[in-house]
């Protein structure tokens, strides 16, 4: 099961409505009014992140628990170069069979 975590701090678990999530959910999740650019990064616990891929540079707000995620999986002393720690938007952690 995946789990959903939402700039407001909400987070939730969900399933996708199939066997696994299609590239239309993961939007779904992600989206910011008409911005619905899907981003997936592979994670060395083997999970995938979804974001938005533009949302940094459309401002969307910082995404605390996602954000903290990313810093247990790729600490800035292990990985410096282009990290600058941070998730912005609401964001999707999944299994990699979870994701079409």
């Amino acid at each position: 099961m995946a789990t959903y975590y939402k700039t407001d701090g909400e987070i939730k678990a969900v399933k996708p409505k199939k066997d696994f999530f299609s590239y239309k959910e993961l939007q779904e999740f992600i989206k910011d009014g008409n911005n619905k650019m899907v981003k997936i990064v592979p994670m060395p616990s083997g999970k995938l992140m979804v974001v938005n891929e533009e949302g940094k540079l459309i401002g969307l707000p910082k995404n605390e628990k996602a954000t903290e995620i990313w810093k247990k999986e790729y600490p800035i002393s292990e990985y410096p170069n282009n990290n600058d720690e941070l998730i912005c938007g609401n964001a999707l952690v999944a299994d990699e069979r979870e994701i079409e």
